[in-house]
């Protein structure tokens, strides 16, 4: 009869129900909202949606994704935002988070704190507070990328609020059009970027909120191929958030050499050019990793002091990883032997 459930009907409200409470109790509201600071944090860092969606256990779509990080209802028909599978996805995304960070060496906890993070990340910091448009450039592999990853990370833009965005322009990254692709899905990762350039940046520019700032990488591979960086600076006036580029020495040749097509843009910038990785970046590397001796310091120098594409500690990280893979000791003389055999690093004895 109508107005009447049947047997069936009341054992799938009574399985729903407890599955709920089961999920519930793994899942607080605070818990809750702590897997959504810590996965927008993730994207805000450089972290593809895609690869979020498609690497996350539970299934969960680009379109549910977005609408669970806003803390909005990922089910029609549904007020509350914790439903059975928003809860399911949510247990998804923080095994996601844990398994990245245990692949990256849980760097977003413990990493070690060099001269040059010190000095990145507090200039990351006074770009920030002061609204302004900073470029740092320095040498390959000192770990300029990662501590702006970091900085994103601990500033992470959110989706109901502002904050830092951290993106990599891509090898194919050329003209107007890509440069305003890139920033326009950073701020929005959860749709392709359509129109022309008049409506890509007009759309960026509603984007951008107070308090936003955008945190560009590899500036050398547009800065080669065109003058799109220049949409930058615009933005940084018109909408009057901060802005910092980072680049290699191409990026330092391409604007601060002796090109001209970019003067209007290194006029306006704050220009921080580092030098490499210094013995100080190596005492710090040293004590995080747990090395001690005068044999491990002169050679972890000699490698991160290298020059071009084969230094930096980046190098001397890779030598290290390579170690371990062949299970061999970490020990000075094994790290030479590593550091010859990968061909592109020369060491002196």
């Amino acid at each position: 009869m109508l107005g009447y459930a049947s047997d069936e009907d009341r054992r799938l409200l009574q399985t729903e129900r407890k599955e709920l409470s089961d999920l519930r109790e793994r899942v607080s509201d605070n818990k809750a909202s702590e897997i959504v600071e810590r996965i927008n944090a993730h994207i805000a860092s450089g972290v593809r949606v895609t690869r979020i969606c498609a690497e996350c256990e539970s299934g969960i779509s680009s379109d549910e994704l977005q609408n669970l990080l806003a803390k909005k209802s990922i089910e029609r028909g549904t007020r509350n935002w914790l439903t059975v599978s928003a809860l399911k996805h949510l247990v998804a995304l923080e095994k996601w988070a844990d398994d990245e960070d245990e692949a990256a060496g849980d760097a977003k906890r413990d990493y070690a704190e060099t001269k040059i993070f010190e000095s990145v990340y507090g200039i990351l910091e006074v770009t920030r507070k002061g609204r302004s448009m900073a470029a740092i450039t320095g040498p390959y592999g000192i770990g300029k990328t990662f501590t702006a990853k970091m900085f994103a990370f601990d500033h992470a833009r959110l989706p109901n609020g502002p904050g830092a965005m951290y993106f990599q322009f891509s090898p194919g990254t050329k003209g107007d059009s890509g440069v305003l692709d890139a920033v326009l899905n950073a701020l929005d990762p959860y749709g392709p970027a359509r129109g022309n350039v008049r409506q890509k940046l007009d759309r960026i520019l509603g984007l951008l909120k107070p308090g936003d700032m955008l945190i560009a990488d590899e500036c050398g591979i547009p800065a080669e191929k065109g003058t799109g960086l220049r949409f930058l600076s615009y933005l940084h006036e018109e909408a009057g958030i901060p802005v910092a580029m980072i680049g290699n020495p191409v990026f330092h040749a391409a604007v601060w050499g002796k090109r001209n097509e970019y003067d209007a843009l290194a006029s306006r910038t704050r220009h921080f050019s580092l030098k490499g990785n210094e013995p100080e970046d190596v005492d710090a590397f040293m004590e995080w990793r747990g090395l001690a001796g005068r044999q491990w310091k002169r050679v972890l120098t000699t490698v991160a002091q290298l020059p071009g594409r084969d230094g930096g500690l980046r190098a001397v990280v890779a030598i290290l990883s390579d170690l371990k893979e062949r299970g061999l000791e970490q020990n000075p003389e094994n790290f030479l032997g590593v550091a010859r055999a990968f061909g592109r690093v020369v060491v002196p004895e």
